[in-house]
């Protein structure tokens, strides 16, 4: 029987009580960051009501936060705070390395919102199969493709808001004056949050244009940056493979 040194023994007792904390304040790191994005997340999504508000019922463009600038909803948040926040949002990003669509958007976190008021409330979820999937993802596509349409049109106005003071007010005579094309765009962003009340971030995944374009963009990004580690692999073996596949007399004579 091979018996261990007493000293191998506590070294290995130390090594595992280092892995030990290592783990724990690995953890603690983690929770305080998951608290912490948490905080920011719902901090965001409370400042931002008013302009959401705004945004569903009121935005005269296909396509929101485009052209902000030149917007006629004068009492529009967006249109002063725009650009200083796309700016924070991007070094917030930068810095944490959180995803946009799940972590910031304030769209994003009604969706979740919504959903968990309905999972309290009702129980259970709805699993989607594969003729579900074929049908959300060509609406995704449909709707992304018709947004790229419109911004390449200069995003058009679809309707003229009317100002009347309040916000309450305002959205009140929007929707008793507004037109048809104003109607089709309330109904599909209405129909987009009750059908994420049923399935997780409905409108996120299946609905939102910069979601989607959001997620082709780091498809691609994933796709070179797989190439380029594929590259640099097979620069690495080239470089320390020294044997000739063809067998010639030259190589034969280095031997």
């Amino acid at each position: 029987m091979n018996s261990k040194n007493p000293k191998d023994f506590n070294n290995e007792n130390k090594k595992n009580l280092d892995n030990l904390r290592n783990i724990k304040s690995i953890k603690k790191k983690l929770l305080l960051k998951n608290m912490y994005t948490k905080f920011i997340k719902y901090g965001i999504f409370l400042i931002s009501i008013p302009s959401l508000a705004i945004i569903v019922f009121r935005c005269p463009y296909i396509v929101p936060f485009v052209v902000c600038d030149l917007c006629p909803v004068v009492d529009c948040p967006s249109r002063q705070l725009r650009k200083p926040v796309f700016v924070a949002i991007l070094g917030y990003l930068a810095v944490t390395r959180v995803d946009f669509c799940g972590r910031v958007c304030p769209y994003g976190t009604l969706n979740d919102v919504l959903y968990k008021i309905r999972t309290k409330i009702f129980k259970g979820n709805f699993k989607t199969n594969k003729e579900y999937k074929i049908i959300f993802n060509m609406l995704k596509y449909l709707i992304f493709t018709f947004a790229i349409i419109a911004l390449i049109m200069g995003d058009p106005r679809f309707y003229s808001p009317i100002r009347t003071g309040s916000l309450l007010n305002s959205i009140w005579i929007t929707l008793i004056s507004g037109n048809n094309a104003y109607y089709g765009r309330l109904y599909l962003i209405l129909l987009g949050l009750v059908l994420s009340m049923i399935i997780a971030r409905f409108w996120c995944r299946y609905m939102c244009p910069y979601g989607t374009g959001i997620q082709a963009l780091k498809k691609l990004y994933r796709k070179i940056v797989s190439k380029k580690d594929v590259k640099k692999e097979t620069k690495k073996e080239i470089k320390t493979d020294t044997t000739c596949s063809v067998g010639c007399n030259h190589c034969k004579s280095k031997k």
